[in-house]
């Protein structure tokens, strides 16, 4: 048995919501967000475990080089005599503090007090609900800054699944929003910024044509005979008429019984005579009229899709937003405006060197909040920047075609 119509109309509705603008974009925020909590259940114990057995390596490390430190000042007596003495003890302290400092970075020692994780001066996880958004961000984005990445077996095999689902995901909604921001932006820069100039001027209006049956012909003739007088003037009819009652309130004039009505008058001002003449129309030929409103919308859609956007505003819209990030950013971390530009920039391009990141305090209520917004930001502006590339490769090709043309490679379209 099949389902009940009233569950298939249910699920279109849902599938055409879930692929239009707005269910794309809800389904890319709902996929970061329920990966920040996957990934911060994965990943928080056991960046406490590593801190714990890091600081139990370090330790050791430690202890050994105060000791050798101690050892080297011991042999030399606590006094250099000479400059060679003390060169020597030197060299002996920088092989020491050396040894230390690379066997600390193999161990992956970050310094922290793994004892006050979560307490308000303790230090902070980098796997907080906060951070592990923003690391879902950047998978889904393929930006992957590389400052934070899953250690435990499960956080990486959770974390492929998550990019061979998210990933076409986030492809599928850039694709679908860029084309609709430039639909958006090409509608508002042939309307707003081009005046109107960018439109083809028609040098006639629109007539509505007249569509008839196989006697349309005839009408033709019988409404001109209609119009047709012979005398200079119509001279004023006697109002004398008898009101011939109708066969029934709903019923329309009978086409058969139609009369046409001349004039025959004498150019020296005589009577004009009025003759009915019975006109030859059948009751059911229809007369259509063609309304053309839906053809002049898709005329006008059309005409905006011809418009394409100059790679100079292109180019503007792609700066003021990497400006307006590096504003944003500039005021929350307190960086320079050029590193803050450079953020911006590595990040939206996919780029993701990860050099800069920002919110390392991710305790912080308020750094939280910054960095929902950042994610935020960088949503938005990918698809900015498809919108952007769209209206690009546009301009490229109809210059391209241009070009082409001029040289006679490619032939001129009718509608050119």
């Amino acid at each position: 048995m099949g389902a009940p119509p009233e569950k298939d109309g249910c699920c279109k509705t849902i599938t055409k919501f879930l692929f239009s603008h707005i269910g794309l974009c809800l389904m890319v925020v709902l996929y970061c967000v329920a990966g920040g909590f996957i990934f911060e259940h994965l990943e928080k114990n056991n960046e406490e475990q590593i801190c714990y057995e890091s600081r139990s390596e370090y330790e050791p490390m430690q202890s050994k080089t105060i000791n050798s430190t101690l050892k080297i000042f011991y042999e030399y007596g606590g006094a250099i005599t000479n400059e060679q003495t003390r060169d020597l003890m030197v060299l002996q302290l920088e092989s020491v503090l050396e040894t230390f400092r690379n066997n600390t970075l193999a161990i992956g020692y970050n310094g922290r007090w793994c004892q006050l994780y979560g307490q308000p001066n303790g230090p902070t996880y980098d796997w907080s609900w906060a951070g592990a958004v923003l690391f879902s961000v950047t998978v889904v984005t393929t930006i992957g800054y590389g400052h934070i990445a899953p250690k435990t077996v499960w956080g990486r095999l959770v974390c492929i699944a998550y990019a061979v689902l998210g990933i076409p995901l986030m492809l599928l909604c850039l694709a679908n929003i860029g084309d609709a921001l430039a639909d958006i932006f090409r509608f508002i820069y042939a309307k707003i910024c081009c005046c109107g100039a960018c439109r083809k001027k028609k040098d006639k209006d629109k007539v509505t044509p007249i569509k008839h049956s196989e006697s349309g012909g005839q009408w033709d003739n019988d409404k001109k005979a209609l119009t047709e007088m012979t005398g200079p003037q119509i001279a004023p009819l006697d109002t004398n008429f008898t009101r011939v009652p109708s066969k029934s309130p709903t019923d329309s004039m009978d086409m058969s019984d139609t009369r046409r009505l001349t004039s025959a008058g004498s150019r020296s001002g005589g009577k004009n005579k009025v003759q009915i003449v019975p006109l030859d129309l059948k009751k059911n030929d229809p007369v259509i009229l063609d309304d053309d409103s839906d053809s002049d919308e898709e005329d006008e859609d059309m005409e905006n899709r011809k418009v394409t956007v100059p790679l100079t505003i292109t180019m503007i819209v792609i700066g003021g937003y990497i400006f307006g990030g590096a504003v944003l950013f500039g005021l929350w971390e307190g960086w320079d405006w050029l590193q803050s530009a450079y953020f911006c920039f590595i990040t939206l391009s996919t780029i993701g060197f990860g050099d800069v990141v920002p919110g390392r305090d991710f305790d912080n209520p308020q750094v939280q909040a910054q960095l929902m917004l950042g994610s935020i930001y960088i949503l938005f502006g990918m698809a900015i920047l498809s919108m952007c590339f769209s209206l690009m490769q546009e301009e490229i090709l109809a210059k391209a075609r241009w070009i082409g043309q001029k040289l006679g490679i490619v032939e001129k379209d009718a509608e050119d």
